[in-house]
């Protein structure tokens, strides 16, 4: 289901207006020697192909946490499963929901009915009944199991199969979020009974299936050739985790990785798209956001003048212009300027230091010795272990500092630094949510009744008048009536700060070789990359 977490994942070079500049310079320099040394090996023979000449090779900086797709939420988890489960709808590049498992349907408002396609079978030659869309959706309806995908059901009451081909969800009230859910991965019944499945005995029925999953998380997947919504492009896929990107960009080089997505600094991606044959570069808009979290129930960071000296102090247009070479755009919240909901009369913070050291006075935080070292305050700030992310991680202890705030950085591997976020062990973090699609998310990860595990309110935020907005957008059919309402969910959310949104990434996918008719997907689907449309 979308929208997802996940890291930034775009290693990028600094320059000399950001902090620490020469020390991350000289930590570019052994990704320019290596590459130019390999680049110099390459003159002499031209790249291989290495491991299995007929997979398809995609890198990952991290390995998925999760291939239960009623648990899933993290994207490395869900690009597996998508291609692996097949769901009710996909949705396009236009953020409209489009048939997938699921043939057609029908709606009056209080009931959606919809019929399968034709021919559709799991990869153990079981055909997918509505019996088992019914028993997935139970499953996660069901409160025992706690899954994160309950709340985005909140309106269904009840799920069931009118016969074999149509599955019927009946709603307590007309809920035009509602085909947000219908992108959940199905399950056969008997595994959807289970209270959590692995990638051992998982069985779906989208166009590829597991084949096995190595010690550090790389999955090998093979097409399945029964797939009747599209033919799979190639035989073999693996999946292979590559968590340094000086190792991504040279496995890409020396032609053992063939697809990369946000996964280069934009200087390496121009060396290897001048100086590797064939490259292909895919480049277009993204629906994700990236931000920063905050512990809302932290006794400083409960002060808005605290969240907002923050937000002053960070200077988000030189990181991206110097830190991501200009591969995003500044934000103004999580909607980006595409989205139909989207407004820009909101608060804005540009860099304003001055003004972040008065709130912070104001606050009662005041500078204990004038231009001195000591912090007004020290906050934690988590992040991975990947490059861009502590680089973006200095950038912001460096400036921060300027204003009497000390961040103390703690890294750690993907697993336990996102399992940390879910359960609201922090101060501050920053991540990406994926694939925004519909607004609702505002509900989603700012409602008082959505901490975890029942919804993303990681930060602990609470406001009533948020609540009352999001409720009432959320149960509103009239598409331009809630761009009114979400527009005032905005406004809220920038005076506010429930999060402090920093920029809207670029999608950028790099190819080895020329795919047919891909464009990058806005929420960062491989389906179009690994999967013909149906004739």
């Amino acid at each position: 289901m979308r929208p997802l977490l996940a890291p930034q994942a775009t290693e990028t070079t600094a320059s000399n207006s950001l902090p620490s500049s020469c020390s991350i310079f000289h930590r570019i320099k052994p990704l320019a020697a290596l590459l130019c040394s390999a680049a110099a090996l390459a003159c002499s023979a031209p790249p291989a192909r290495q491991g299995n000449a007929q997979a398809f090779r995609i890198a990952f900086e991290a390995a998925p946490a999760q291939f239960d797709p009623r648990y899933a939420t993290d994207a490395y988890s869900t690009r597996v499963l998508e291609l692996v489960c097949a769901s009710l709808v996909r949705f396009g590049t236009d953020g409209m929901p489009r048939p997938y498992a699921a043939d057609s349907w029908i709606t009056d408002g209080l009931e959606v009915r919809f019929r399968l396609a034709p021919g559709l079978t799991f990869h153990d030659g079981s055909p997918v009944t509505a019996a088992d869309v019914a028993a997935t959706y139970q499953a996660v309806l069901d409160p025992a199991r706690a899954s994160p995908h309950r709340a985005a059901l909140r309106s269904v009451a009840a799920v069931r199969a009118a016969d074999a081909q149509t599955v019927v969800f009946e709603l307590t009230q007309p809920d035009p979020t509602f085909f947000e859910a219908a992108t959940l991965g199905l399950l056969p019944a008997r595994l959807a009974k289970r209270a959590s499945t692995d990638a051992a005995s998982l069985i779906g029925s989208g166009p590829y299936r597991i084949e096995r999953v190595d010690r550090d998380g790389s999955v090998s997947l093979a097409a399945y050739p029964s797939f009747v919504r599209g033919r799979p492009r190639f035989p073999r896929i693996e999946i292979r985790v590559v968590p340094d990107a000086l190792m991504r960009a040279l496995a890409f080089q020396r032609g053992s990785i063939d697809l990369l997505e946000n996964a280069l600094d934009p200087d390496t991606l121009v060396y290897l798209s001048r100086r590797i044959p064939h490259t292909t570069v895919y480049s277009g808009p993204s629906s994700n956001a990236a931000y920063l979290g905050i512990r809302f129930d932290h006794w400083a960071l409960h002060d808005r003048r605290v969240r907002r000296a923050i937000a002053l102090a960070i200077d988000r247009e030189a990181i991206v212009a110097h830190l991501l070479r200009g591969q995003a755009r500044v934000a103004t919240g999580l909607l980006p300027p595409e989205h139909w909901a989207y407004t820009g009369r909101v608060r804005r913070y540009r860099h304003r230091p001055g003004r972040a050291a008065h709130l912070l006075d104001q606050a009662g935080l005041p500078d204990p010795d004038g231009p001195g070292p000591k912090p007004r305050i020290t906050f934690s700030y988590k992040t991975t272990t990947q490059e861009l992310p502590r680089r973006i991680a200095e950038a912001f202890a460096a400036q921060l500092g300027r204003v009497g705030i000390q961040l103390s950085i703690q890294t750690y591997e993907w697993g336990t630094f996102y399992a940390d976020i879910r359960r609201g062990s922090f101060h501050l973090y920053s991540l990406e949510w994926v694939g925004i699609a519909d607004p609702d998310l505002y509900r989603r990860i700012y409602h008082s009744q959505m901490v975890p595990p029942v919804g993303a309110n990681r930060g602990r935020y609470r406001n009533r008048r948020m609540d009352r907005l999001t409720e009432r957008a959320a149960a509103t059919p009239d598409q331009a009536a809630r761009k009114r309402l979400y527009a005032r969910v905005q406004r809220l959310a920038a005076r506010s700060l429930p999060t402090i949104p920093l920029w809207w990434p670029d999608r950028i996918v790099v190819s080895s070789q020329q795919i047919p008719g891909f464009r990058p997907d806005p929420a960062g689907s491989l389906l179009a990359a690994v999967l013909e449309p149906a004739a």
